[in-house]
């Protein structure tokens, strides 16, 4: 991306121009300024110095000197070379030429192969980073979004450096999966660097640095003192190598240990609390990292979704940013944005935390009057903590308790807000009983209060999680306007924002991700929207499949389930296998997982269980297994091939009804309105996403089966979901679908 200064790392380029015979063997790369590169020889009595271009091979001789050329002389040399009739012979007018020329020159010699739609997206998401407005882009699988923004943003990066009032900054790309983020920086931007290089269109390598939160990084400090607490003969052999290995080596990265438990990595990890009084701080390892991170040398920084709020929100309340400051934002993944803003902007009271706080604050001994009464204190918070958690919970509605309910709707009564206050004032009073040793647990006691206080609010939604679990219960809340002051923090700042996803816009529209996302004051001008559909021929190589014989969907009525149970084993049979049957629910999975096995006692199947992530690799390896599985299946996974060539999805996916929900229902003048413009939307858009896993090449073939009745002809939802769809081959039975993948599919698909 740096394009005006020389680049003094010429290995890579040298073996190439010395690898197609252009110059001597013994010849040294000097510098790389644009497509050329100044080698020197020497005779035995002068050094020769001549300049290439190694994409073209053109070359010429310069000069000739006593002693080697030093930096001082570089300008000089510099300014000869560019004018020269073969220096940047990639030169293009503009942005838009240039990507013109990377695409449709530069990538097809590394075997990519060129989409007009793609080049299309690029050029869109550079003129919105040039005019520094907000993109919409709803982007089908397949179309390479990712080498869209990248080089969309690359190249605004070359062009920006022409401007007169240029500054360096570097471009933040968020997404919400670290697979992403990991796939970007390891793969996507070395492999183009290295592309753009050897032809010329950059200098010197684009660089990149990945963010995360502190507690994903080691303390050497906690880390050595875990280490020596710890008994070798009592620990776990590998565990105990992996600590070992993570002191020797000093990488502070957890994500990059190995053999390391999750407890062992809470144990070691950063704590802010304890970075400031550090007698290592200056030499920290995690310190020199963020040092280096926060600079803007960096032409991306890369984080998720949570991170860049956390970054928002420090910047609004005008402390240090996490971020160095940025010239724009590549939001990928953008459908998942509301749900880190949930979590972001939204506060939780955990009872197992609190306890744990009041346990570390309670001294020890209780000789002193000041300790009987700091004990005291922090007994009477526990006992208030527990009345607290038994009055909500009491108060949660019977029916509300199914398989299914994460966010369970309870209500503040007089009672439960007489013990959120008394907590609050006892908490206050142990502030003021700190000594000066025990003022490290000030902050966590200020947050624990900041939290408590939130619920004194009537501008909030709350609910509880974890109800039956004593002792590991949460009071979480967020605020009523979360979409006004997501809005306000996000759109305000003068800078280009690029949202982009497979599934961000409803048949075409935005308005819904709109309204999530706080965007409707602001002015049409400002906002680009594009849409672009799959490359992938889903007319010749997918089938869907709607189900007539099915009744109304209810986990509670047994002839659902057998119904159900009897059109999977058909359709699983129709599909030798291969299937994935995605459900909503755990509670319908569990019966219908049971029906089948009797029914199919022979067949590889497997059941996703929570918290079970081995499922999905045990699905991999299959030939022609059947997953059954909900929750983190409906997106992010890639099962390309004939492993999965049938997707079968028993129920549309309407959200769950919650809090959150129960109070977006009651801004709306009615049920039906409320109900086109929020929970369709949210079905379709989960339900692409579920259609996503099937087809992610262009070799892909496989079969979407529906069994929601009511996705069937003539009923509410069967137009929408066509709509929400790719068009493909209709099947009126379950024989049409055998007769298709006997077309697609080897003879050892069947076997």
């Amino acid at each position: 991306m740096d394009n005006i200064h020389e680049n003094l790392n010429t290995k890579e380029i040298l073996n190439k121009v010395i690898g197609e015979k252009w110059i001597a063997e013994n010849s040294k790369g000097v510098f790389i300024i644009k497509d050329c590169i100044l080698v020197q020889n020497f005779t035995g009595k002068n050094y020769t110095y001549r300049v290439v271009n190694y994409v073209t091979g053109d070359q010429k001789y310069l000069f000739y000197r006593r002693h080697e050329l030093t930096e001082q002389d570089y300008e000089g040399v510099i300014n000869k070379i560019k004018v020269l009739s073969f220096y940047d012979m990639k030169r293009a007018a503009d942005g838009s030429e240039m990507i013109d020329v990377i695409f449709k020159d530069i990538f097809p010699k590394y075997g990519f192969v060129v989409r007009e739609e793609q080049v299309e997206l690029s050029k869109h998401i550079y003129e919105n980073m040039k005019d520094r407005k907000i993109s919409l882009s709803d982007i089908a699988v397949g179309l390479g979004k990712t080498h869209a923004y990248l080089i969309a943003a690359i190249v605004h990066s070359i062009f920006s450096k022409k401007g007169r009032f240029y500054k360096q900054m570097p471009i933040v790309i968020t997404t919400s999966s670290i697979e992403l983020q990991c796939s970007i920086i390891k793969e996507y931007i070395p492999e183009i660097s290295k592309m753009l290089m050897e032809n010329g269109i950059i200098s010197s390598q684009i660089t990149c640095v990945l963010r995360k939160g502190k507690e994903n990084y080691v303390c050497e400090n906690r880390l050595k003192d875990y280490f020596q607490s710890l008994d070798p003969k009592r620990k776990r052999l590998s565990e105990y190598k992996g600590l070992q290995k993570l002191i020797q080596n000093r990488n502070i990265d957890l994500a990059d240990a190995e053999d390391i438990s999750g407890y062992d990595k809470r144990k070691i990890n950063v704590k802010s609390s304890k970075c400031m009084k550090c007698s290592n701080f200056k030499t920290c390892a995690f310190q020199q990292f963020m040092k280096q991170a926060r600079k803007s040398t960096y032409h991306f920084q890369i984080c998720n979704h949570n991170y860049y709020l956390a970054d928002i929100l420090k910047r609004k309340d005008c402390r240090r940013s996490l971020l160095p400051d940025y010239q724009t934002i590549i939001i990928d993944e953008a459908h998942k944005l509301m749900d880190a803003a949930n979590q972001m902007y939204g506060t939780n009271i955990n009872e197992h935390e609190v306890n744990h706080l009041m346990k570390k604050i309670s001294p020890t001994h209780s000789k002193k009057k000041s300790q009987k009464e700091l004990k005291n204190l922090t007994s009477e918070v526990m006992a208030l903590n527990q009345m607290f958690f038994d009055a909500l919970t009491e108060q949660i509605p019977r029916k509300a308790f199914s398989d299914d309910t994460e966010k369970f709707p309870t209500t503040m009564t007089l009672r439960a807000m007489t013990f959120l206050k008394k907590m609050l004032f006892t908490i206050h009073e142990i502030s003021k009983k700190m000594n000066y040793i025990e003022r490290q647990f000030l902050i966590d006691l200020k947050t624990v209060m900041d939290g408590l206080r939130a619920f004194l609010l009537e501008t909030n939604i709350y609910w509880m999680e974890n109800p039956k679990a004593k002792g590991q219960r949460m009071l979480a809340s967020i605020p009523k306007v979360i979409s006004k002051q997501l809005g306000e923090d996000l759109w305000k700042a003068k800078r280009s924002m690029i949202l982009t996803s497979g599934t961000l816009a409803v048949d075409g529209d935005f308005s819904y991700i709109k309204h999530q996302l706080g965007m409707n004051p602001i002015s049409h001008w400002k906002i680009n929207e594009l849409t672009k559909t799959s490359p992938f021929h889903f007319k010749e190589n997918c089938m869907l499949y709607i189900s007539k014989k099915i009744p109304y969907p209810n986990a509670d009525d047994a002839a659902y389930i057998h119904e159900v149970g009897q059109e999977i084993s058909r359709l699983i049979d129709a599909s030798n296998g291969h299937a994935l049957v995605l459900f909503t629910s755990y509670k319908p999975l569990r019966l219908i997982f049971e029906h089948i096995k009797e029914v199919h006692p022979n067949r590889q199947l497997i059941a996703m269980k929570r918290g079970r992530n081995t499922a999905i690799d045990e699905f991999k390896k299959s030939q022609n297994a059947v997953l059954f599985a909900t929750g983190s299946m409906w997106e992010g996974v890639n099962i390309p091939g004939d492993v999965l060539s049938h997707l079968i999805i028993v129920k549309l996916p309407f959200p769950i009804p919650d809090p959150i929900s129960d109070y977006e229902k009651s801004l709306y003048p009615d049920m039906n309105v409320y109900l086109k413009s929020v929970l369709i939307p949210k079905m379709l858009i989960k339900l692409r996403q579920g259609v996503g896993r099937l087809i992610r090449s262009e070799t892909d073939t496989g079969v979407i089966s529906i069994l929601d009745a009511r996705a069937s002809d003539n009923r509410r939802y069967h137009q929408d979901v066509l709509h929400a769809l790719p068009e493909c081959r209709r099947a009126e039975s379950i024989e049409d679908i055998r007769t298709f993948l006997r077309e697609k599919k080897e003879n050892s698909y069947f076997e």
